[in-house]
């Protein structure tokens, strides 16, 4: 039988809930196949050893699984410290200062460049994508840090000397998308200023 460290570390490896949940299941068949062996049955040698023994071997999986379980929930709460973490070193960071619509695009273009064909004709889908771009770059790095072993301060000073690099190109490379979500911003600011004036 595996053993509940390779159980924990398997690619579709259920959380430490499921695995608990999954221990008492097998303990409420163990207890079901007792009252069946001590029920009214009558049953003979070989049949109360079959029962014996496929209680065994479910005892042993119970106890493994709740072995797993208490791993797992070891692991989640290393991967949840971390998170957390790393979520705070982001907030802090350069990145989460950019303010312009040039450093936003081309963040996005860097982490999440396919949402870039995101930005259709239509003016309040291109400035719904717009706003909601920048934090979400924010959670994929959190994301991406995260699950990297290697120094959070390490990876944010690369990352943003990777950005710093490429910025004037992406700005460049995106300069009409920039320029038109900066006139869509504009109007969009000038909309919200005339219904202001109106009241």
């Amino acid at each position: 039988m595996i053993n509940a460290e390779e159980l924990s570390k398997g690619l579709i490896s259920k959380n430490s809930s499921a695995r608990k949940a999954q221990a008492t299941a097998i303990m409420r068949l163990i207890g079901g196949l007792r009252n069946f062996k001590n029920g009214e049955f009558e049953l003979d040698v070989k049949e109360s050893m079959a029962i014996y023994d496929a209680i065994a071997v479910l005892e042993k999986g119970a106890q493994l699984l709740k072995k797993t379980a208490k791993l797992k929930l070891e692991q989640e709460q290393i991967r949840a410290k971390r998170h957390a973490a790393v979520e705070k070193a982001v907030n802090a960071s350069d990145f989460a200062k950019l303010n312009t619509v040039g450093e936003h695009i081309a963040l996005l273009s860097l982490i999440d460049f396919h949402k870039i064909a995101w930005f259709g004709d239509e003016r309040i889908g291109a400035l719904y994508v717009y706003c909601e771009c920048h934090q979400e770059c924010l959670k994929s790095m959190v994301d991406s840090i995260a699950y990297r072993a290697e120094p959070i301060t390490e990876q944010l000073d690369r990352a943003w000397s990777t950005f710093q690099d490429k910025l004037p190109s992406l700005k460049q490379k995106h300069a009409a998308l920039i320029l038109r979500i900066t006139e869509l911003l504009e109007e969009e600011s000038a909309r919200q200023q005339a219904t202001v004036n109106r009241i």
